[in-house]
C-alpha cells in the first residue's frame, strides 16, 4: 500500500522521518515499513498550499491513502494541550463580513460553508493501538487564519460544534475527495486561547509525540 503523509511544516514531519528512516527525493521523503511505501511531504501553510500540494502529490505518486498530521488550536475546553483529534470531517469558514465599528463583529457567510468528511475506515487507525493520550474524534474548522479572540471562538463553536481549527485539513479532503482517495486527519492539541495556552509554548514537544504515535502507526498496518 502507498500511503502519503502531509503536514504544512517541515518541524511537523522531521522527526517522523528519522523514526522511520525516511530518505530524501526530490520534495518528499520515502521509506518502506511493513511492505507499505511512505511518502512524506509538506504543503505549506494556508488552504491554497494545501490543496495545490495534495493535488499534484496525488498525480504524481497515485497513493492508497492520504494522512494529514500537524498541530491545531483548541475551540472548546474540552480538549487539552497534547490531545489528538481524529477529524471525521473538516469544515471550511473562510467568508466573513467585518463591521466598520470600534468594536467590530463578524458575520459568518454561509454560502461559504463546506463540509468534507475524513474516511470512516482510516479514522479509527488509531483506537486499534494502544495509544497513552486522549484521544477524540469530532470535527476541525479550517480557514487561511487563526482565531485568537475568545469571544468569535465561542461564536464559532456554538455554530460549528468543532473540536479544533487548522489551516488545512479541509483543502486536504477537498482534494483527496475529487481524486476518489481516502483521507483522514490526526491533529494535536497546540493550545487553547479558552485555556489561556499559546501555540508558540509548546508546539515542538506536541507535534512530537504526535510524530512518535504516527510511527507506531505506520509500523502496526
Amino acid at each position: 500500500m502507498r500511503i502519503l503523509i502531509l503536514a504544512a511544516l517541515e518541524k511537523e514531519i522531521s522527526v517522523l522521518n528519522n523514526l522511520i528512516d525516511a530518505e530524501s527525493i526530490d520534495d518528499f521523503c520515502y521509506a518502506k515499513v511493513n511492505n507499505n511505501e511512505i511518502y512524506i511531504a509538506t504543503t505549506g501553510v494556508g488552504i491554497l498550499n494545501a490543496f495545490s500540494t495534495t493535488h499534484s502529490m496525488i498525480e504524481k505518486l497515485y497513493p492508497d491513502v492520504v494522512i494529514n498530521i500537524g498541530t491545531a488550536g483548541g475551540h472548546t475546553l474540552e480538549v487539552e494541550d497534547g490531545d489528538i483529534v481524529i477529524c471525521d470531517e473538516a469544515i471550511y469558514h473562510g467568508g466573513y463580513v467585518m463591521s466598520n465599528t470600534p468594536t467590530a463583529s463578524w458575520e459568518v457567510m454561509d454560502s461559504t460553508k463546506l463540509i468534507v468528511k475524513g474516511d470512516k475506515k482510516l479514522s479509527k487507525l488509531l483506537d486499534d493501538i494502544n495509544v497513552d493520550m486522549t484521544i477524540y474524534h469530532g470535527a476541525t474548522l479550517s480557514g487561511d487564519f487563526f482565531t485568537r479572540d475568545i469571544e468569535m471562538i465561542k461564536s464559532l463553536h456554538s455554530k460549528y460544534h468543532h473540536l479544533c481549527e487548522d489551516m488545512e485539513t479541509i483543502a486536504i479532503y477537498k482534494a483527496c475527495k475529487e481524486k476518489m482517495i481516502p483521507a483522514i486527519a490526526f491533529r494535536i492539541i497546540s493550545n487553547n486561547e479558552l485555556r489561556g495556552t499559546l501555540y508558540k509554548e509548546n508546539v515542538l514537544e506536541v507535534n512530537e509525540k504526535l510524530q512518535r504515535v504516527i510511527a507506531r502507526l505506520l509500523h502496526s498496518i
